[in-house]
């Protein structure tokens, strides 16, 4: 059995979120690692785009730093550590929509992104999977999920394929843990699942 803990999620800002799977060690280093790079990038202003620290309120001034570039930074400091860090991160997040395709109501479109342990990157408009049942994740992910889904019948859907491939992977721990992320923050549904 790899645990029984729900594996360590972090969350830099409403919106966007990293959960992480791998040796817990790793996890822990790796998530270190990355909130002490995004805040030096943030001290020295290096041009990633963070929530200011000082409590300033004024919408104007408050930046973020992008999916896209939390998860570059992601897959370098995995590629530059080749082997040092057991983890296979998913990064999870809204990001704006471009100008570019600004014929569509919404202004957020969701980032989905998967990292094996040396950072190779797998973007996904539908779903990403890793850890330990994530063959079971796939096969269940592809037969349930459909475009556009509403919140209720998205968090039900993961919720399936989570028992569904827990039932199937006995190393794969107990319990699950959904994680919801819309525009107004993100929701926490905790799935009771077999204990034996």
């Amino acid at each position: 059995m790899v645990t029984v803990a729900p594996r360590h999620v972090w969350i830099p800002q409403p919106g966007l979120m990293v959960a992480f799977v791998g040796l817990d060690g790793d996890v822990q280093s790796l998530s270190e690692t990355l909130q002490v790079q995004v805040n030096s990038k943030l001290n020295r202003a290096l041009g990633l785009q963070v929530f200011p620290t000082d409590g300033r309120e004024e919408t104007s001034s408050l930046r973020k730093i992008s999916p896209t570039a939390l998860a570059s930074l992601t897959s370098h400091i995995l590629y530059q550590n080749r082997g040092r860090f057991y983890v296979q991160p998913l990064i999870a997040g809204l990001r704006e929509r471009r100008e570019d395709k600004a014929d569509s109501a919404d202004t957020v479109i969701p980032f989905l992104c998967g990292m094996d342990s040396i950072g190779a990157q797998s973007l996904s408009d539908s779903f990403v999977c890793s850890g330990a049942a994530s063959n079971s994740l796939y096969g269940t992910a592809e037969a349930i999920w459909r475009p556009n889904l509403e919140s209720d019948e998205l968090v039900y859907a993961c919720g399936k394929a989570f028992q569904s491939a827990l039932e199937r992977d006995c190393l794969s721990g107990y319990g699950v843990l959904v994680y919801l992320i819309t525009k107004d923050g993100i929701v926490e549904h905790e799935l009771a699942s077999r204990n034996d």
